[in-house]
C-alpha cells in the first residue's frame, strides 16, 4: 500500500540524503541499519532455507544456498563498489520515480490478489510443468 499511497500522499515521498543520515547515525548507524534490515528480510530467508533443506543431498542443499546468497550479495557488492557510478544509474530511477512506484506497487497487488486466490500456487505448478526437462 505504501508504493501506491506515495504517489498520492506527497509526505510519503520524501527524498533522504544519505550524507545528513550518516552524520547523524554517527559510527553505530551501519549496525542499526544491518540489524533492521536482517529482521526486514527474515521472511525472505525462509522459504529458501526450507527448500535447501527438503533436498535430499548435503550438495544439492549448498548450491540452492549459494545462489540465493551470491544473488543478496552481488548487487550491495556491486553498488559499495561502484558508489559513483551507481548513484548515476539511481537518478535515471530517480526521474522515473513515480512511474517504478506505480509499476512496483501493481505487481505487489497482483501477486498480492493471486496469493489471497489460490492462484499463484496453480502457477507455480504450471511453471514448475514448463521448465521440467523431458524424460527419455
Amino acid at each position: 500500500m505504501y508504493f501506491v499511497a506515495s504517489a498520492f500522499v506527497a509526505r510519503l515521498n520524501r527524498t533522504w540524503h544519505v550524507e545528513r543520515l550518516l552524520t547523524r547515525a554517527g559510527k553505530g548507524g551501519p549496525v542499526v541499519a544491518g540489524a533492521a534490515f536482517a529482521i526486514a528480510w527474515t521472511p525472505c530467508v525462509g522459504p529458501i532455507l526450507s527448500a535447501a533443506a527438503l533436498t535430499a543431498s548435503v550438495g544439492h542443499a549448498a548450491v540452492l544456498l549459494g545462489f540465493y546468497s551470491a544473488g543478496l550479495a552481488i548487487p550491495f557488492l556491486a553498488t559499495a563498489l561502484a558508489f559513483g557510478r551507481m548513484t548515476s544509474a539511481f537518478d535515471v530511477v530517480k526521474r522515473h520515480f513515480p512511474i517504478v512506484i506505480g509499476v512496483g506497487g501493481a505487481i505487489l497487488i497482483t501477486v498480492g490478489v493471486l496469493i489471497w486466490t489460490g492462484e499463484l500456487f496453480v502457477l507455480n505448478i504450471k511453471a514448475q510443468q514448463l521448465l521440467k526437462p523431458p524424460r527419455h
